[in-house]
């Protein structure tokens, strides 16, 4: 039969184990003696075996062996890499999130032990099929979707895969935003409801209202942020939604109520709101707290549940526009970055607005 090498090897889709047989009578023979041939045949079998323990693979001999990464294993690489590219804390939340519903779906629909380069866009259209099908709307669809496209994005970059499954895939239509604008009898209710049941709330809704902060934005302030001799609180970059960090402007009424608050912490470096009573502390509250605590106000007074805490800004913004201040302040004053992002967030019903109409008009 002449020399050959024979060995095994893993075939990485359906996992059978595979013989294959490399002929090398042409190249012993060039070699006088056996016990030269032994070496040189013994020397081709150590090559092979280093290789194949470095991932190579002779069924797909142009293929990387990155090509076969386990689908963890790609997550854990692609945080990593997130992590040191310096993705801000919110960023890396939300990658971490979603990538691990993603490993989640994965092993539920037996496809945990698929490789990253055999995971293919039928297998991403199942995926997002299956985001649809828990009932989520469009808009966590389509964030779904984004993330998936960046994961798989940086698997194509880095030779982990040759194709990004989640590339082509349509984005679904915007929702419009369900939110009402709140009144100021409205406005009194929840506020004199706060007073009695939890004060520290009658703070937050202020800084939402008159300062145009963000409820996350909110969490994470720190009593070295507020400036009261200059009316106003610093929002770090870290923790502005869009990065950029901004001096939000306080009203007499706030300053008057954070005041005394403030004054008596000594750690400057504490969150405003801390961890259990809302006071200052060295852990932030709970991300989900203001919420619950807005929720729970909300069904003692009836209210609908359009009206969210976020509400709050809107109507700030809105009647900051009413009262004559240009668009451009109150583009700034509210973060946002062009004058059509501020159009969408003042686009809200106004209960009020017929009654504002009739009054205005002029019979002839």
């Amino acid at each position: 039969m002449g020399w050959f090498v024979e060995y095994y090897v893993c075939d990485p889709v359906d996992e059978r184990m595979i013989r294959k047989r490399i002929r090398i009578q042409k190249l012993i023979k060039r070699y006088r003696t056996k016990r030269e041939q032994a070496i040189a045949a013994q020397q081709i079998a150590e090559e092979l075996n280093h290789k194949l323990a470095g991932g190579w693979s002779p069924l797909h001999e142009s293929d990387d062996s990155r090509l076969y990464t386990p689908i963890d294993t790609l997550r854990e690489r692609f945080l990593d890499a997130k992590k040191r590219e310096g993705c801000r804390d919110t960023t890396m939340v939300n990658y971490t999130s979603m990538t691990g519903l993603f490993l989640r779906w994965c092993e539920d629909s037996g496809r945990a032990r698929r490789f990253s380069g055999t995971f293919l866009k039928t297998d991403g259209v199942c995926y997002m099929d299956s985001i649809m099908d828990k009932g989520n709307g469009n808009r966590s669809y389509n964030n779904t979707l984004k993330a998936m496209r960046c994961f798989f994005q940086w698997a194509l970059d880095h030779c982990y895969c040759k194709e990004n499954p989640f590339a082509g895939m349509r984005v679904l239509p915007k929702e419009k935003k369900k939110k009402v604008l709140i009144d100021k009898a409205t406005r009194v209710r929840i506020m004199d409801y706060f007073d009695t049941h939890r004060p520290a709330m009658t703070i937050v809704c202020k800084l939402v209202y008159y300062s145009a902060l963000r409820p996350l934005e909110i969490q994470k302030i720190r009593v070295r942020d507020f400036d009261l001799p200059h009316r106003c609180v610093r929002v770090p970059e870290e923790v502005a939604k869009n990065g950029k960090s901004r001096c939000a402007t306080l009203s007499g009424d706030l300053m008057n109520q954070l005041m005394p608050v403030i004054d008596q912490v000594k750690e400057k470096d504490w969150y405003l709101f801390g961890e259990g009573n809302m006071e200052p502390a060295a852990r932030p509250i709970n991300k989900g707290y203001f919420r619950k605590q807005w929720d729970k106000m909300r069904r003692d007074l009836m209210l609908p549940d359009e009206m969210q805490l976020y509400s709050l800004r809107d109507t700030g913004i809105t009647d900051l526009l009413h009262a004559g201040v240009n668009q451009l302040t109150v583009q700034h004053h509210a973060d946002h970055s062009s004058l059509a992002i501020q159009g969408i967030y003042t686009d809200h019903f106004d209960a009020g607005l017929n009654e504002k109409i009739y009054k205005a008009n002029v019979l002839f």
